[in-house]
């Protein structure tokens, strides 16, 4: 009797159990309504903007307008500097004493060593081009940190003949420094008031640009008077960039030819770059200094110079007639500077 009744007890907890898997697997029922929305999270730090801020250079019109602009720059073409001349590969692109300044590879690697001549001359040296002077932008916060155009250096720039003096135009217009300088300096006579001129390169080669701005390294006499250096107007309130990179064709020139437009944020009425006949007034004043030097015997028919030695005063207004020749400029660079070197080196002839 009592194992019939464990018998039952047990079947009866058994389909206790089973029921209760039953129920178990079950589905839910349907899903209640909605609840209330709940509290809105805080908002999150805005992210960066994407590239549409590069879009405002890195575009396909941009581009090719810069690039239109600088094939038909000097610093453009192939020839790079020496129109008529063999390729730069063939001449100052390749010599490690040129290189920094006529080749891509010259500059990039003085940049990085800090030395003005490279290490050998280069192999196969290619033409300046955009990634020489632009490398990658240190910030791309512009509205903070300003805007760096990428430019591999804007510091200041030691000078060729003078390592002790620098250049700092206090803006990007000391990129252009870097190669727009003199690389001998003026004349310094010997101990008997002489100077040998030993090539017909005599000068301070083809670009004392930002020297002539800066109003400083041209040969000066003990009785010339010149300005203090550093005070031109051109040097203190404008700049390379201001007046050789004004907007055309909706970018900053890369050709580096000025327009009368360049001027006239300052000068609002000039028409011509002659202002007031200045221009006219130093061609005439170089004239006259190479009809002095030529009768002196320092230039010859041809404008030539002659090797020799001479009286250190004379190589010193040769010096002066070749910086301001290749400056350019016919002293719009530095006005009074430009002058004053001009009427020095006249006054030795008188």
């Amino acid at each position: 009797m009592k194992k019939a009744r464990l018998f039952f007890q047990l079947v009866g907890i058994g389909i206790f159990t089973i029921s209760l898997v039953i129920v178990g697997c079950t589905k839910d029922g349907p899903m209640g309504p909605a609840g209330a929305d709940g509290k809105d999270g805080v908002d999150g730090i805005d992210g960066q903007d994407g590239t549409t801020s590069c879009l405002a250079c890195h575009n396909t019109t941009v581009e090719t307008t810069v690039n239109a602009q600088y094939e038909s720059s000097t610093h453009g073409g192939s020839q790079n500097f020496y129109p008529g001349s063999p390729l730069v590969s063939e001449y100052a692109g390749a010599r490690n004493d040129c290189a920094k300044c006529h080749s891509h590879e010259g500059f990039l690697e003085t940049q990085k060593t800090g030395r003005d001549t490279t290490a050998a001359n280069i192999p196969i040296p290619t033409n300046i081009t955009c990634n020489t002077c632009h490398e990658s932008h240190a910030s791309f916060d512009f509205e903070t940190d300003g805007q760096d155009y990428a430019l591999r250096t804007a510091i200041p720039v030691a000078l060729l003949i003078d390592k002790n003096s620098t250049i700092d135009f206090g803006n990007t217009s000391n990129l252009c420094a870097n190669c727009h300088q003199p690389r001998t300096g003026p004349t310094v006579p010997d101990g008997d008031g002489n100077f040998e001129i030993t090539s017909f390169r005599y000068g301070p080669h083809h670009s004392p640009q930002a020297t002539m701005v800066a109003g400083i390294a041209g040969y000066e006499t003990l009785t010339g008077e010149y300005p203090t250096a550093g005070t031109s107007t051109h040097a203190t309130a404008g700049s390379c960039i201001l007046c050789h990179m004004v907007e055309k064709d909706n970018v900053s020139s890369h050709d580096w030819v000025p327009t009368i437009e360049s001027c006239t944020e300052c000068h609002t009425s000039l028409t011509t770059f002659d202002y007031n006949g200045f221009q006219t007034k130093i061609q005439g004043m170089l004239d006259e200094l190479k009809a002095d030097l030529t009768n002196a015997g320092l230039l010859d028919a041809e404008g030539t110079t002659i090797v020799g030695t001479y009286p250190a005063e004379h190589a010193g207004a040769l010096y002066n007639y070749k910086t301001i020749l290749e400056d350019q400029s016919l002293g719009v660079h530095n006005p009074r500077y430009t002058e004053a070197l001009l009427e020095a080196s006249l006054a030795i002839f008188d």
